[in-house]
């Protein structure tokens, strides 16, 4: 059976080894751009990898990693090292380690089920104490009403669970194991509750560039035909696909919206200033903290090597004065472990991200899914639209993939 993947970003990429491995032998991969990666695909300049974000593998256990090295990738392993600033006391931020979410001042553990789909009805869970600095992050980082947003939101801003500080660690950890909801959005630091299963990520061998380059070679030794700087267009995709046939949809899904007759959903657009900077750091590498305080414009920053040279990526909610944002950075790193010396700015870029979903997403993204079925049957795959984890959007369309090769769930697995 033929299978078509529109996108060669991450997840078209991941889609195209798995339908090999589960049998396809027919493969093609359209990509609009000249080269596969989409936003995996960091800049180089002067044979420096700079990275406009913080993208990491997982251990030997991960299925991802896994499926990759099965055709030939190679990974190199390190200390998951990581930690957030928070609001504290006088102006002093509170520094967790080993933590990447928020940790807010909250004897109060519990929570209430969420009164609705949207961010703010997540926020409202939890305890005063905790929902009110939560609301002024999310604001200072979004920009636009909680209520427009889903809940969903608070995966790829961090804020999906949250330490409150000054509860009783033990009893949180009873009502972690006992209730699925506590569990969902509170959390305590690996270290005090002893969980190990994030001690270890990994990263590309040569990093993302090299990375992808060996994906796109490793493809074409398979025998998938790679269409690059081919833009598929909805409405002729749709015409044009036969039954026999699995496409697998791995591009932004805005544009089906129209070619299905389905009304396309209100998006919540959000621009984001990247800053990479030269460095020397004597801290542990790669390494990130999140910021939760809502002040000034950085919320991450981003510690790693890229031809033998330490570089920081500050990621800002919006444009920042040079001078402003070093400060800022060097106030994020302080106490995590390291010195640090910040060098000339290496590149900066303004880009749109869209992955904040809006309610009103959400639930056409599911018209928008079960239009594309009943007009394409079941060979259509969508990929995984919803979901920010890979490894969630990584089992999604593995299934469906499975599903429609006609593949049992043990060769699946396999």
């Amino acid at each position: 059976m033929k299978v078509k993947i529109v996108g060669g970003g991450l997840t078209g990429i991941l889609a195209a080894f798995e339908a090999h491995r589960l049998g396809a032998r027919d493969i093609e991969l359209y990509e609009r751009f000249e080269k596969l990666g989409g936003v995996a695909l960091p800049e180089e300049r002067h044979g420096l990898e700079l990275r406009e974000g913080c993208i990491y593998f997982g251990p030997r256990s991960d299925p991802i990693r896994g499926l990759l090295e099965t055709y030939g990738q190679s990974f190199v392993e390190f200390d998951n090292r990581f930690g957030s600033i928070s609001p504290g006391d006088a102006g002093e931020p509170v520094r967790t380690i080993d933590f990447g979410g928020p940790a807010f001042a909250c004897a109060n553990a519990s929570v209430t089920p969420l009164a609705g789909p949207s961010l703010a009805d997540r926020i409202g869970a939890y305890p005063p104490e905790i929902a009110g600095p939560l609301t002024r992050y999310a604001t200072w980082h979004l920009g636009f009403d909680l209520a427009e947003a889903h809940e969903a939101a608070a995966i790829p801003m961090a804020i999906n669970r949250v330490f409150p500080l000054g509860a009783d660690v033990a009893a949180l950890a009873d009502a972690k194991r006992a209730d699925p909801l506590a569990d969902e959005l509170l959390a305590i630091p690996r270290a005090q509750w002893g969980h190990t299963n994030n001690l270890l990520a990994s990263l590309p061998e040569g990093g993302f560039p090299t990375f992808l380059r060996r994906c796109e070679h490793a493809l074409g030794q398979i025998g998938v035909k790679i269409r690059e700087r081919n833009l598929v267009a909805p409405r002729h995709a749709i015409a044009t696909h036969n039954k026999g046939e699995v496409l697998v949809w791995a591009a932004n899904p805005t544009p089906l919206f129209k070619a299905l007759d389905v009304r396309t959903p209100k998006l919540l657009p959000k621009s984001f200033a990247t800053y990479v900077f030269a460095a020397r750091w004597t801290g542990p590498r790669p390494f990130y903290v999140q910021n939760f305080t809502a002040e000034g414009a950085c919320f991450r920053a981003y510690v790693y090597e890229s031809a033998g040279r330490t570089l920081v990526t500050a990621e800002c909610v919006k444009e920042a004065d040079p001078t402003d944002l070093r400060y800022e950075v060097h106030r994020m790193l302080s106490g995590f472990g390291g010195d640090l010396a910040l060098g000339e700015i290496l590149c900066t870029t303004i880009k749109p991200r869209w992955i904040y979903h809006s309610v009103d997403a959400i639930r056409q993204l599911a018209q928008l899914r079960d239009a594309a079925r009943d007009r394409l049957g079941a060979t259509f795959v969508d990929g995984a639209w919803e979901p920010y984890a890979k490894a969630e959007k990584f089992a999604q369309v593995n299934a469906a993939l499975a599903a429609a090769l006609g593949v049992s769930k043990g060769r699946a697995a396999a």
